[in-house]
Order: structure tokens, then sequence, then C-alpha cells
């Protein structure tokens, strides 16, 4: 009798690990990975997009003589469209937009709200797929000696 329940632990106790193993193999997951596309939004042709990067010239600006304003504005349109990895166009996404280095020369305003080093929700719920133009504004004192300027901006993405 002993021998024939210490018969059916050993069979039991070898079937178990290999029909937990079997429980544990998962079907492969389907790449969820975004990326971001820059598309110009103006006629100015200033934006060079190359894939998650983008350069933004702005050209030369100058000081309207004889204005009361102590800063020059301008503003760019940026088309930002959110893409998986994999091709599929459907879901939502978050995406963030942070100053991640500024030589000081200007301020900076994306869709109104101020662009800092902290993260700035630029669009809680951006459907993935579609371009959404978004306006950056960037200010300049008239006390800035001329120069170039130079300022970096960080997109994220993350999928909901």
């Amino acid at each position: 009798m002993h021998r024939q329940i210490a018969i059916v632990i050993l069979a039991l106790v070898m079937t178990l690990p290999a029909s937990a193993a079997r429980r544990r193999s998962a079907a492969p997951v389907a790449s969820d990975a975004l990326s971001i596309v820059f598309v110009d939004g103006g006629t100015e042709g200033s934006l060079t997009a190359a894939g998650a990067e983008a350069w933004l010239d702005v050209k030369d600006v100058a000081h309207n003589t004889g204005s009361r304003q102590r800063v020059t504005r301008l503003q760019r349109r940026i088309g930002v469209r959110i893409v998986r990895t994999s091709g599929a166009a459907s879901g939502m996404a978050t995406l963030t937009a942070r100053l991640d280095s500024s030589d000081g020369r200007t301020s900076m305003r994306l869709d109104g709200k101020p662009l800092t080093e902290a993260a700035l929700i630029v669009d809680p719920h951006a459907a993935i797929g579609s371009v959404v133009f978004h306006t950056l504004e960037i200010e300049v004192s008239d006390a800035v000696a001329p120069g170039p300027i130079a300022a970096a901006i960080t997109w994220e993405v993350t999928a909901q």
C-alpha cells in the first residue's frame, strides 16, 4: 500500500513541473512601442524633421523699431504625429514636453503654457496616428545682444 502511494506521489511530482512550464509560456506580445514624428505646420519652411528629431530655424529676428514692447515674439506651428512601431494606428497616448536646455536668451511657451525643465502635459489624450498642431511661442528680450539662440525641447510619449 505504501509502495502504491509513493509511486502516485512520485508520478504527480514529476508531472507538475512540466504542466506548470506549459502554463507559463505566453503568446508573443505585439510591439506597443511609440514614437513621435514631427510635421512642419507653417509656410515658413523652417522645421527640418528627421524622424523623431526636428530642428526649428527661426531665421533672423529683429525688434520692430518704434515698438513700445520690450520683447520680440514669434510663433511657429509644429505638427506632432504619434505612431506605433508596429504600424497599428489606434489607441491613445499622453504627450509631454520639457525644456531640456536653454542659453537663457529666450523664454518659451507651448500652447500658451510656459515651457520649463519640468514636464508639461501637452496632450493628455493624443490619438495615435493623427497629426495635432501645437504653437511654440518664443520671446526674445530687446536687451539681449544679437546672436544665435540655442534651446532644446524634449518630447516624450506614453501609451495609455
